[in-house]
């Protein structure tokens, strides 16, 4: 009976991240309401309050989601050869970005409206993401700095993000290949073939 009801709770709480990232991409973190956001999961404006403390920590939750689908690739990428490692990152972050656009737009768009302590550890997670790809980066191209290979994956991500909030320029049957080919290019052979 107690795991039946913390399974419905964790359902409602999902129910409630994912009508929050989309009316805080929709209307803006200050544009959306905790009834708004009640609403659109099916539950009491205060009702929420029973899952979470306010809209911040509604906001802290889309953003875990997003580092808790990342974690399991940035842990082994230093682990694996790295064409390897870079197909992995590739892949994680083409299927996030089409599958979750709008939570990775609200980290970059909305990260300022929640406390101070988790946007250092925002700052941090996004740190070690950028650095699972750097690493593998400059192993293949050690004539890279550590700086240069930071940039390279940083524009990886902003090419995959781009293209996935982007959807009619790109037939929905192609998109998630042409994403991981046009990232792998990037980062495998840096323009030189």
């Amino acid at each position: 009976m107690a795991q039946a009801a913390t399974a419905r709770g964790q359902r409602r709480r999902e129910a409630i991240v994912a009508a929050a990232t989309d009316l805080f991409d929709e209307q803006g973190f200050h544009g959306t309401s905790i009834d708004d956001i009640g609403a659109a999961a099916g539950i009491s404006g205060p009702g929420l309050y029973r899952h979470f403390e306010g809209k911040d920590a509604i906001l802290t939750a889309v953003f875990d989601r997003i580092w808790e689908r990342l974690r399991p690739v940035v842990a082994t990428a230093d682990s694996l050869e790295p064409t390897i490692a870079l197909a992995s990152l590739v892949d994680a972050h083409v299927d996030l970005a089409l599958e979750d656009a709008a939570a990775l737009m609200l980290l970059s768009r909305e990260l300022r409206h929640v406390p101070e302590d988790y946007q250092r550890l925002a700052a941090r997670n996004h740190g070690r993401y950028v650095d699972a790809w750097a690493g593998p980066i400059r192993r293949l191209h050690p004539s890279l700095s550590v700086d240069a290979s930071r940039a390279v994956a940083v524009a990886a991500h902003g090419l995959i993000d781009s293209a996935a909030r982007r959807p009619r320029m790109i037939p929905t049957a192609d998109r998630r290949e042409l994403l991981r080919r046009l990232a792998l290019d990037v980062v495998l052979h840096l323009g030189h073939r």
